[in-house]
């Protein structure tokens, strides 16, 4: 178990540097929520309840309850995950930590089997993390099959057959250097369908930026992700057969995705995405690409969570590759019912639909195409 050779402070500065984006950290945290008044309260009851908890203990050691630190992470104010994070004192003086997470029914002890290769607030920021990820995709799948039953999204929302939208997380930006650390893909009508989330191992380090962006270290990497040519390859057939099927491929950002995922192919020989769909290039409906053909590529709006906040109203993002299929989704929908007119207007000049819809309803509201949404799309 590690010994605890910082004073707090040091230590508190270390974590604030080695937390991923979205989580902070006070000696003296309050909600952002006045609302959420019960959070306080509850985290503190739970710091004073994590001593008969605490059964890595050994005797004679007891939690130092002068020094504790108490964590969030915020989503659009809103404190959703929290930990306690406190002192040990042995009976020789040495300080050692223990760390309650709010959300989960965590075994303390595997915070310390996790140090194994982590500096203590390295160790901690990735305990962090990956039970805040683990929260994550269960609520995005809880979501998934809530909404299968109870469509949030209207029948025919969307111009042509079902969608299948395409995400991942990668090590970088660069096709000839980065890697693909993770793939996911959610299939949907008005409804989700089906879904699928891999982990890779790249077989390189993970650089501190992108671990600040996804929240993916090297030690989850070696622990859960997948052989890279075998992970992706299983997982692009999945996508390829639902696309030969007539679903409609939509990636935010497509300029990036895609090409990262042809290079990862050419790494590893593997046959690509559009060969294995039997086309010589890939359609693919972009929200981005539409929103910036819209409205310009504003500062900002460069980003799924950025344009969630525009879109979809009461939106929480999810910073995983399946949590970003769900929100890319749902911001799709969002532009076809608030801009559609706009996306019309922008390939005909005359007040009728007929040519834009197929067939002039007098007094209709014209409805975009799946033509319009590929020719915005770049495709």
């Amino acid at each position: 178990m590690p010994t605890l050779d910082r004073q707090p402070e040091a230590l508190l500065q270390e974590l604030i540097e080695a937390l991923p984006h979205g989580w902070s950290c006070s000696p003296d945290y309050a909600p952002t929520d006045p609302s959420a008044e019960w959070y306080e309260l509850d985290m503190r009851e739970r710091a004073r309840d994590a001593e008969p908890q605490a059964e890595h203990l050994r005797p004679g050691e007891e939690i130092g309850h002068d020094w504790r630190l108490l964590f969030a992470r915020d989503r659009d104010g809103l404190s959703i995950d929290g930990a306690v994070v406190g002192a040990l004192r042995s009976p020789g003086g040495a300080r050692q930590l223990f760390v309650h997470y709010r959300n989960v029914d965590a075994d303390p002890a595997g915070l310390f089997r996790r140090w194994a290769d982590h500096a203590p607030a390295r160790g901690i920021a990735h305990w962090l993390q990956q039970t805040a990820r683990a929260t994550d995709l269960e609520l995005i799948e809880r979501t998934l099959v809530e909404e299968r039953k109870d469509p949030l999204l209207r029948k025919n929302w969307f111009p042509g057959p079902p969608v299948l939208v395409l995400d991942t997380e990668t090590t970088g930006l660069s096709t000839n250097r980065d890697r693909v650390v993770e793939v996911a893909w959610l299939l949907a009508d008005h409804a989700p369908r089906q879904w699928r989330s891999d982990l890779i191992n790249p077989g390189i380090p993970m650089p501190a930026d992108a671990y600040a962006v996804n929240g993916i270290d090297d030690s989850l990497l070696r622990t859960e992700g997948g052989d890279p040519a075998k992970t992706l390859d299983d997982a692009l057939d999945a996508v390829a057969e639902h696309l030969r099927d007539g679903a409609v491929l939509v990636v935010a950002n497509a300029e990036f995705d895609l090409p990262l995922l042809d290079a990862e192919c050419r790494r590893h020989s593997l046959r690509p995405l559009a060969a294995r769909v039997g086309v010589e290039r890939l359609k693919v409906v972009d929200p981005m690409r539409i929103h910036q053909r819209l409205f310009g590529a504003r500062k900002g709006h460069s980003t799924i969570p950025a344009l969630a906040e525009l879109h979809v109203p009461g939106a929480v993002g999810l910073h995983t590759a399946l949590g970003d299929c769900y929100t890319t989704l749902h911001v799709l929908a969002g532009l076809l019912r608030q801009e559609g007119e706009r996306i019309v207007r922008r390939f005909t000049a005359d007040d009728t639909n007929r040519r834009t819809t197929g067939e002039h309803v007098p007094g209709a509201r014209p409805r975009p195409v799946l033509h319009h949404l590929l020719a915005l799309s770049g495709s």
